[in-house]
């Protein structure tokens, strides 16, 4: 019989955090803040849309506006922290979520063509594959999310911007950048690279694009569950250590079953993953600190609604992997 795992009171306090976070037309990163900033509003909205509860009306008008003005004149977003891309792209696809139709930011439309795809992906520090994914995924969501005033030149740039994507995913592992894969015992060595891939997979998801070798996707995975503590950290009841690797492995690994491939133990990986994040998220703490981080394990027990729905209780949220809705994070 299939063990539940209950995580109803972990996304109450994930609920009343949120609302504890509300700070005029926005939400707060970090706790005692006095002013809202970017990531602590994505993070709510991101939340929100977990739990079935997405900003609507008048409410949804005032979290746009605000999301707005960070943005300067040549559309890159204020932030104190990630890269010009990621901040860009989380904003845009959060306007999106909110009812918005976002423009593109004036600094990205030049890279939007089909003729700069090479030298924009191919001049990206693949060696550092997670962060490169930050700018390649981001780039993307924004072309993804935006108006196009040439709807054909954006069909066209997708098109060579994925094609690009799958010449250089890895032919054995099928993910990115072939050639630079990791070492198993390297921090965050081969982690890095299925980190990356999660954030392109959620887009090829989005366009409905077979993924690069899901079976490659399956073996890394399931390596790095059972002989790294990268996944599953070494004190696993620490819910500090919870967090952004295990929703990328588990979206990655999750998403990729599909095709069959190792399926006995896929699911036993899974059913480890569900049992022990459900002791690590028990804890009172693990709503605590920052909200982009809350964020993460609200998108973890989603996921895990998403692949174990027997086993996994919430008590009458109605969960939503978030980047279905939001297609960055």
């Amino acid at each position: 019989m299939e063990m539940i795992h209950d995580f109803t009171d972990f996304l109450t306090r994930a609920s009343s955090r949120v609302a504890d976070s509300r700070i005029g037309g926005g939400y707060a990163r970090t706790p005692g803040a006095r002013v809202p900033d970017l990531y602590g509003t994505a993070a709510a909205v991101g939340i929100r849309l977990a739990l079935g509860d997405r900003p609507s009306g008048a409410e949804a008008g005032t979290l746009a506006a605000t999301l707005r003005g960070w943005q300067d004149a040549d559309g890159r977003f204020a932030d104190a922290t990630h890269g010009e891309m990621h901040r860009a792209a989380t904003a845009v696809t959060t306007l999106q979520v909110l009812g918005e139709k976002p423009a593109t930011p004036a600094f990205v439309d030049p890279l939007l063509r089909a003729d700069r795809v090479a030298d924009v992906l191919g001049g990206l520090d693949w060696d550092e594959p997670w962060l490169a994914s930050h700018a390649a995924a981001g780039l993307l969501a924004i072309g993804l999310t935006t108006g196009a005033s040439d709807p054909v030149a954006r069909a066209s740039w997708v098109g060579e911007y994925l094609d690009w994507l799958d010449d250089h995913a890895d032919p054995v592992t099928g993910l990115w950048l072939t050639g630079r894969m990791g070492r198993l015992e390297d921090a965050p060595g081969l982690f890095g690279n299925l980190g990356c891939a999660f954030h392109l997979h959620f887009l090829y998801e989005k366009v409905g694009r077979p993924w690069p070798r899901p079976d490659g996707v399956i073996d890394v995975g399931l390596t790095l569950f059972r002989h790294a503590a990268v996944v599953l950290p070494a004190d696993p009841g620490d819910p500090d250590d919870w967090g952004f690797r295990q929703l990328d492995w588990a979206y990655s690994v999750g998403r990729a079953a599909r095709c069959g491939h190792r399926t006995p133990a896929v699911a036993e990986a899974f059913a480890d993953l569900a049992r022990h994040a459900a002791t690590a998220l028990a804890a009172p703490t693990s709503t605590d600190g920052d909200l982009h981080v809350v964020q993460a394990r609200v998108g973890l027990v989603a996921e895990l609604a998403h692949l174990l729905p027997d086993a996994v209780a919430s008590h009458g949220a109605t969960l939503t992997p978030i980047v279905d809705r939001r297609p960055f994070i």
